[in-house]
């Protein structure tokens, strides 16, 4: 099913966030027809795709060596990923930078950082830093013997981001000019796992929110959380090619009591979300995260400054 067909198909989708003690969220587009490429899960399943851009700083042909043996890596693991020069409307892109750090007459040290980015732009999904050792002549002129343990390297690396499973020792890397803006007080959060998830998305949908709130500073803690989230997920029948999916997050404080909720709901091909949620976890997660922030950071612990609108 192409994009276009997706599109054609897809009905009323909204995003809407209910904070406790508040009044009512005005809906300016309820009950409204809206076609929009900006929703991740309007895409599903044709664009949660990875585009894997050339390496910068590389030089050619080896730049583009490292994203196809990579992108043909990640296909391996059922990951849809293509090595493109540039992305023309996939879910993520996944863009390298190497830097040469040390050159000697026979190798160069290199440091290729590797970022994840949803569609919808702002801060990497995850980062990861490679740090490689390759023959000086390989650097110059290329190769695709070295450019494939290259790309096999960090395409393990990043397939464990996606899936959820463990960060590789070298962590997010950190660049030395890079500032950050100031953050709210947020509150220890546990998530917990999706209630009527299809597929694997019980874990996986669990993983990937823990994982963009903890990157953005929420501190994951499933032992004594100040806020919990639940989160549901309801399908039903929509038409013969499309079904109603309604995913509902439920943030609770300690003594149970319900603090707000943020709720996604579409229209999407039926059976979009069974088996393996992949990137789609992420771009699922990314499409509540800024009310997921709001809501926590208005449920700041005592004596924490409020969150700057």
């Amino acid at each position: 099913m192409t994009t276009s067909q997706l599109l054609r198909g897809a009905g009323l989708a909204c995003l809407l966030v209910l904070l406790a003690a508040c009044g009512a969220v005005p809906q300016p587009f309820r009950d409204t027809p809206k076609i929009t490429s900006d929703n991740p899960l309007l895409d599903m399943p044709t664009a949660v795709g990875i585009a894997v851009l050339p390496v910068r700083g590389a030089p050619q042909p080896l730049d583009t060596q490292i994203s196809t043996a990579l992108a043909a890596r990640l296909q391996s693991f059922e990951i849809p990923a293509e090595a493109m020069p540039s992305n023309p409307g996939l879910g993520f892109t996944l863009d390298g930078e190497a830097r040469a750090t040390e050159a000697t007459a026979r190798d160069v040290a290199v440091v290729v950082t590797w970022s994840l980015r949803s569609r919808r732009g702002g801060a990497p999904v995850r980062t990861y830093r490679q740090v490689v050792t390759v023959p000086a002549a390989v650097w110059q002129a290329g190769d695709m013997v070295t450019a494939t343990r290259l790309g096999n390297e960090a395409a393990l690396a990043i397939g464990d981001m996606i899936g959820g499973i463990a960060i590789p020792a070298q962590g997010p890397a950190q660049g030395p000019d890079a500032t950050e803006q100031p953050r709210p007080n947020f509150p220890t959060v546990s998530v917990k796992p999706v209630e009527g998830a299809p597929g694997d998305g019980r874990e996986a949908l669990r993983r990937a929110v823990m994982q963009s709130l903890t990157y953005n500073g929420v501190k994951s803690d499933d032992a004594s959380p100040d806020v919990t989230l639940t989160c549901e997920i309801t399908i039903g029948a929509f038409d013969a090619t499309l079904q109603k999916v309604e995913i509902l997050w439920h943030a609770l404080g300690r003594d149970g009591k319900e603090l707000g909720t943020v709720r996604l709901d579409n229209t999407i091909p039926i059976g979009a979300l069974d088996g393996l949620w992949g990137p789609t976890a992420f771009s699922v997660a990314d499409a509540a995260l800024n009310d997921l922030l709001t809501l926590l950071a208005t449920h700041a612990p005592a004596g924490a400054n409020p969150p700057t609108p």
